[in-house]
């Protein structure tokens, strides 16, 4: 498993980053589906427009090539769909709308109109894939949009003997300004877009993720985990933490909290970290063996213990451990596991006994 795979998740679950910088919306199944029939939708409005015409300016071809070329389309298409289906890749969105990008352009070449109704086709191009997956890539549609459509008039009036009128310029001018609209729209679209996934799973006081991001980036991992690619669940609990909020104020308390969160992230390394509700905290890490696990948790019990000395706060931590597929395959079952762990470690060390021993996390509330 890639180390990325294990980052701190700051880009959201559905977020894919092909660099440290960019990346781009990954849609689910049904998206995929939706814009792939709107795509068999246009194939089939372009070849019976262009079948019923009378005649095509043979511009680089007659009408019997172009449909050839849109039957070539059609099969080039399909196969992408197929691929979309197992995977969404970067390459592959790219590939899939030069393809789009390339067919427009000879359909818009091959018009016989004046003012080619089929130039509305670039449009679609335009907000079908550029609304889908994220400003970087509506910027390469809209470039490429933007250069077949000079492409196509420039073949027309060169090679197909149409001439410049107020109405093309009118046309281009009205395109152009839309599709710049378009995208400064999205631009605006995107930036709450960003915002509202992000404060959907992460937790406003600790920076951490929250239960939904948990849930959503243990899906990721444990559908990646099997015998040879192991995961360890790490759970955290403070401990008389109650009792801080009661003498200190809720103000302390959230100090508290945000003071652990860093301590508990930064010490476990190339983790996925979260607050799963209240002083609670979760870290999802590739296979840890029982050595690397007790020096992890002598760490965060070192750090939690010289902060409480130094700002006279009593912050104490249990930690539990728990790992896939070995205890389990969902992060449910596995913090179910960890849970017994802790209070286990609790007895150990004699601490003051704590309501029930094995918890329903699958139910319980998350606190805020």
């Amino acid at each position: 498993m890639r180390a990325t795979d294990w980052g701190e998740g700051r880009h959201p679950c559905r977020w894919e980053a092909s660099s440290d910088e960019a990346g781009f919306w990954v849609p689910d199944r049904a998206e995929i589906v939706t814009q792939f029939f709107t795509r068999y939708l246009f194939f089939s409005l372009a070849v019976i427009y262009f079948s019923t015409l009378e005649s095509v300016r043979p511009v680089l071809f007659g009408i019997e090539p172009l449909l050839l070329a849109l039957g070539v389309y059609f099969i080039v298409n399909s196969a992408f769909f197929h691929l979309a289906l197992k995977r969404v890749s970067l390459a592959r969105i790219r590939s899939a709308m030069a393809a789009d990008l390339l067919i427009v352009t000879l359909c818009v070449a091959h018009d016989p109109n004046p003012i080619p109704p089929s130039a509305l086709a670039f449009l679609m191009v335009l907000l079908g894939n550029g609304m889908r997956y994220g400003m970087r890539l509506f910027a390469e549609v809209l470039v490429g949009a933007i250069l077949g459509m000079a492409i196509a008039f420039a073949l027309r009036f060169r090679l197909g003997g149409f001439q410049v009128t107020a109405g093309d310029v009118f046309f281009g001018v009205f395109w152009v300004t839309l599709a710049l609209y378009a995208y400064i729209l999205m631009g605006r679209i995107e930036g709450q877009r960003r915002q509202l996934d992000y404060r959907s799973r992460f937790d406003a006081l600790t920076g951490l993720l929250n239960r939904h991001g948990l849930l959503a980036a243990s899906d990721q991992i444990f559908d990646k985990t099997h015998a040879s690619l192991p995961a360890t669940v790490l759970f955290a609990d403070l401990n008389q933490f109650k009792a801080i909020n009661d003498r200190y104020g809720h103000g302390v308390g959230d100090r508290v909290l945000s003071e652990f969160a860093q301590i508990f992230s930064e010490s476990a390394d190339m983790g996925v970290c979260g607050r799963w509700g209240g002083d609670e905290f979760v870290a999802l890490l590739p296979l840890r063996d029982d050595a690397t696990v007790q020096h992890i948790f002598e760490r965060i019990a070192v750090r939690t213990e010289a902060w409480s000395q130094g700002n006279g706060l009593p912050m104490a931590v249990s930690l539990g451990v728990a790992h896939a597929p070995r205890d389990g395959h969902d992060l449910v079952t596995l913090l179910a596991v960890a849970d017994i762990h802790l209070y286990q470690s609790k007895a150990r060390h004699n601490e003051a006994a704590e309501p029930p021993l094995y918890r329903n996390f699958a139910n319980e509330p998350e606190a805020t």
